[in-house]
């Protein structure tokens, strides 16, 4: 299955537009790719500006690809205040066990959301790299987008076993919530 369709078939529908546009990034490699092919067919005397040229074109993906990440990442840390606000609560109230586990798989929605945009940025840098014989998209998403995701994805971790503990102080053994088809969040299993 192609990436784009994966990650449609992925989404989230709550969080639909926060995710990155693989398909605009996709097209925009694509047409830039097609200019950079004519632009190599015309006859230039001198190769300096079809090599200014390229270097415009790359520029312009990566900054795309920088647009779509900080739309990924403003989205997420909106999510972690939401986390961290939920977290002081939690701490310091008794007997929320349904918020408890709403937050948690509001969290195991989050760490999924993460975890597939930090994909599509991986399989989009790689393309590009592929189409521009150049090694630029795998710099620039180990050196900006990959350790910062990383972290974030750690963070999350971190509260997970918080609230998990916090579950665990208030109601007994965690390992009793099963996945309910029949509602949104987790339910006690009945052993």
């Amino acid at each position: 299955m192609k990436f784009g369709k994966y990650l449609r078939n992925n989404t989230l529908s709550k969080w639909e537009d926060k995710y990155l546009d693989y398909k605009e990034l996709k097209k925009l490699l694509m047409d830039m790719c097609n200019q950079q092919e004519l632009e190599s067919r015309k006859f230039q005397p001198v190769q300096q500006p079809q090599m200014n040229s390229k270097i415009n074109l790359n520029s312009k993906f990566i900054f795309h690809v920088w647009d779509e990440f900080n739309k990924v990442d403003k989205f997420v840390q909106s999510q972690e205040g939401d986390i961290i606000l939920k977290s002081k609560y939690l701490e310091s109230s008794k007997r929320d066990a349904p918020m408890i586990i709403s937050t948690m798989k509001d969290l195991e929605d989050l760490i999924t959301f993460i975890k597939l945009n930090l994909e599509g940025f991986r399989k989009i840098l790689k393309k590009f790299d592929k189409k521009t014989k150049t090694t630029l998209g795998s710099e620039y998403y180990n050196n900006m987008i990959v350790n910062h995701i990383q972290a974030k994805i750690s963070i999350l971790y971190h509260f997970n076993e918080k609230f998990l503990r916090i579950y665990s102080n208030q109601f007994g053994d965690p390992s009793l919530l099963k996945t309910s088809e029949d509602q949104a969040v987790f339910s006690f299993s009945e052993e």
